[in-house]
């Protein structure tokens, strides 16, 4: 399943954030109670529901295979020490940790959007500069060449 969208929540006190419904729903339907959270790229956090977690672990971790082994364990170290098991709350919300929060820069407003396999949880200025810098110019360079 694809994750799509882009909606904006305000993370609470508690650091507490509403997970989208649509994104709800697709954990519904894999009947699975946790998604997986962890540092993201590019100063974001990523959240995986079960099936797209499992898939990137596929294959003896093969997508994390880098020609430069100990970065390659420096990366695996970060990402998979900062992972967690998130579940919904009644609301539908999830505890993001206080490391990840501090990691992705997260103040009050942030942006839960889809990028297709999985979903990244970003604050909203910190999107806002990154979109103007990176994905802008990249969405320009690439519309010349693709055919949709």
């Amino acid at each position: 399943m694809l994750l799509i969208g882009r909606y904006e929540y305000s993370l609470d006190a508690k650091n507490r954030l509403p997970v989208p419904p649509k994104f709800r729903e697709a954990l519904a339907q894999e009947k699975a109670k946790v998604l997986y959270l962890t540092a993201g790229l590019e100063g974001c956090l990523y959240l995986f529901l079960p099936s797209q977690w499992n898939k990137l672990l596929e294959n003896d971790l093969q997508s994390f295979s880098l020609p430069d082994k100990e970065q390659e364990r420096a990366f695996k170290r970060k990402f998979f020490a900062e992972a967690v098991e998130v579940g919904l709350d009644s609301a539908g919300r999830i505890l993001v940790p206080q490391y990840l929060k501090a990691h992705a820069a997260l103040k009050g407003t942030v942006y839960v959007q889809g990028a297709g396999k999985r979903a990244e949880i970003w604050d909203t200025a910190k999107w806002s500069a990154y979109d103007r810098a990176k994905v802008e110019p990249a969405f320009k360079t690439v519309s010349k060449t693709l055919e949709i």
